[in-house]
């Protein structure tokens, strides 16, 4: 189905998972029930959107659901790495609270000054914002005009509403991404984007 040039494409952060607490969940870390159910409340209307293509992260707390929906609505599904959460090093799979206690000037960093930040043994803010944007333009090209529903992380979107609206690094961390909430990003042949939706709880038809 043709959108005359505009490729829609619908991104939905990953619900609430099963270990309370964590900077960064693993890339192995399940959904809690209550967060399988943020997604199902968001998607409850996919059925009769007319996506053509489910995209995902390879991250279980992405890609679990993204199955789901696929295999419910008879669609393909491309697991992206460029769409994994920012690669946090050793904080992954720890708590906050424990990071604040190791190195409470780091954390501090990625907050104020995150084109400075890089976790023990993780990913630049740099790094991951250059892998971001060259998925999305991947995304853009092989399915240009066409209706997209991606399930990633609350990081990559960010950085692609500070790409999108011209925000500075230093305020995307500023942007409120709810479990399982949407944002709706419409793509033109130009390469030009807007935004139509920001924290979506429930997708629905334009």
């Amino acid at each position: 189905m043709s959108h005359g040039g505009v490729t829609c494409i619908d991104l939905v952060r990953h619900g609430e998972v099963a270990t309370p607490g964590l900077f960064c969940a693993p890339p192995d870390e399940p959904l809690s029930e209550k967060g399988w159910q943020q997604l199902s409340d968001t998607t409850v209307d996919v059925a009769g959107l007319g996506y053509q293509q489910i995209l995902s992260s390879p991250s279980r707390r992405c890609a679990a659901f993204a199955e789901h929906l696929a295999t419910e609505n008879d669609l393909e599904l491309d697991l992206i790495a460029g769409l994994q959460e920012m690669d946090f090093g050793h904080w992954v799979g720890q708590s906050t609270k424990e990071i604040w206690q190791q190195d409470e000037v780091l954390l501090q960093t990625l907050w104020q000054r995150p084109l400075d930040f890089i976790a023990p043994g993780g990913e630049t803010m740099t790094d991951f914002a250059t892998r971001v944007q060259q998925a999305w333009q991947e995304i853009g090209q092989r399915f240009a005009g066409q209706k997209v529903l991606v399930l990633t992380h609350g990081g990559v979107i960010r950085v692609l509403l500070g790409q999108a609206l011209g925000v500075p690094y230093e305020n995307i961390l500023r942007f409120e991404l709810a479990y399982g909430s949407a944002v709706r990003f419409k793509r033109y042949a130009d390469g030009g984007v807007n935004v139509y939706g920001l924290g979506i709880k429930r997708l629905v038809v334009d």
